[in-house]
């Protein structure tokens, strides 16, 4: 049965949270301080997890979407609020984690990096469905489901990645695309290469062909790449690259790299401005975002990554750029940890994914007594949970950054710098 209800905040997830009929409730799309009809969807742990239905009384600060798919796509959760404000409730988002799942009361500034709110996604993993009539449809899923939301254009996507989206719906195109489950794009720095990702079988009988009428009749594609369970077939050239400041990074088919083009400088610089020292670690590395310009600041560096085509493009574009002080280790973070014994590394950087560091690997970091770690996270919870274990392991926190690098949803990049200060000053 609907209802009406009144949320008091956002909460990590996109959703507003508030309580009715002695119930917790989270509804997305909604602001706080508004009256709204809702309808429960579903009830987990005892939340009721609830789709609006009707805006009974707007928030001064309820805006019209930009999107007209905003609601139906799953991709955006704010974009019916203004940029500043999501900001502030993201500030606040960080601020409250930290309190609740680290038990880390911080009442000090939280830095907040921002840039351009449109266009400034280099990625897209667009998905593919055929109907049973043999019609075939581009976009993405709805929220919490796999229904797939056709689109012409997305406003977060680059003005290249909207070109080729547009060319790819194409009745020509998306004819030839059956067979697929997802085209993923990437684009490079400045916007003017693309590499298209076809994954599952498209064109079962002529994919070469496929391949090369992409790589001659769509604007800007450099290669394509098709992934067909655990084989890969790569046309067009052979290594895509991606240039922020002054290094230039080879990025292999399913290695993991930043999504915002905007905020990466920003985001290198700040994780990796330290002052110069003997030893550095990079764990996570991945293609070696923040090892390269460590290089350039300590006299020794290690990569850690443990995805065999991250580790790859690790190892070769430190030797591009013709480093001798940086090593690239393949292996998992808690197995390098819990083998290498070299004490008191200057400075560590995490980057982590969305599970975080865990307790285990934590553990062997703090015996390893690095003098400070700078740990970035894309999701505060784990973030916030691991940082209480460091706190705990006699490190102090000492500043909170926060990367807006995807406005209008509900993600937020996170930035702690610890020392331990009985270590700092040797």
């Amino acid at each position: 049965m609907p209802f009406e209800f009144s949320p008091q905040k956002l909460v990590y997830g996109g959703e507003a949270l508030g309580y009715a009929q002695g119930r917790t409730v989270l509804v997305p799309r909604v602001l706080p301080g508004e009256r709204v009809e809702v309808e429960p969807v579903r009830i987990a742990k005892g939340v009721v997890h609830a789709r609006p239905l009707r805006i009974l009384e707007a928030a001064p600060e309820r805006i019209t979407p930009p999107c007209r798919y905003f609601g139906q796509c799953g991709g955006c959760h704010y974009q019916h609020l203004d940029v500043e404000r999501q900001v502030c409730w993201k500030a606040d988002i960080v601020r409250e984690t930290l309190q609740r799942i680290g038990k880390i009361a911080w009442d000090r500034e939280i830095r907040i990096h921002q840039a351009n709110p449109w266009n400034y996604r280099n990625q897209a993993q667009l998905k593919v469905m055929t109907a049973e009539s043999g019609d075939t449809a581009l976009g993405f899923f709805a929220a919490e489901s796999h229904q797939l939301v056709p689109i012409e254009e997305c406003l977060i996507l680059s003005p290249r990645l909207n070109s080729i989206l547009g060319q790819l719906r194409q009745p020509r195109w998306l004819g030839r695309l059956r067979g697929c489950t997802e085209v993923e794009l990437l684009a490079n720095d400045q916007d003017d290469r693309v590499r298209i990702t076809l994954h599952g079988n498209p064109e079962a009988d002529a994919p070469e062909r496929l391949a090369d009428d992409l790589l001659q009749q769509l604007d800007g594609v450099a290669s394509v790449v098709i992934l067909e369970g655990r084989g890969t077939r790569l046309y067009g050239e052979s290594v895509f690259t991606y240039r922020v400041g002054e290094f230039k990074y080879r990025l292999s088919p399913g290695a993991f790299f930043q999504s915002s083009r905007y905020l990466l400088p920003e985001l290198v610089k700040s994780v990796t401005d330290a002052e110069p020292g003997d030893f550095a670690l990079d764990l996570y590395a991945g293609a070696g975002l923040f090892t390269l310009p460590l290089g350039r600041c300590f006299e020794r560096v290690i990569g850690v990554e443990s995805h065999p085509a991250a580790a790859g493009d690790l190892q070769a574009n430190a030797e591009s750029h013709g480093f001798k002080n940086i090593r690239a280790v393949r292996q998992t973070t808690s197995d390098f940890l819990r083998r290498f014994a070299q004490k008191d590394p200057d400075l560590v950087v995490l980057d982590p994914p969305r599970c975080g560091v865990g307790n285990s690997a934590l553990k062997y970091l703090i015996d390893l007594q690095p003098r400070r770690v700078h740990y970035v996270a894309c999701h505060p919870p784990t973030w916030a949970r691991d940082l209480a274990c460091l706190l705990a392991g006699g490190y102090r926190l000492e500043e909170v950054e926060m990367f807006d690098c995807f406005p209008h949803t509900y993600h937020i990049e996170c930035l702690a710098r610890l020392v331990r200060p009985d270590l700092a000053s040797r």
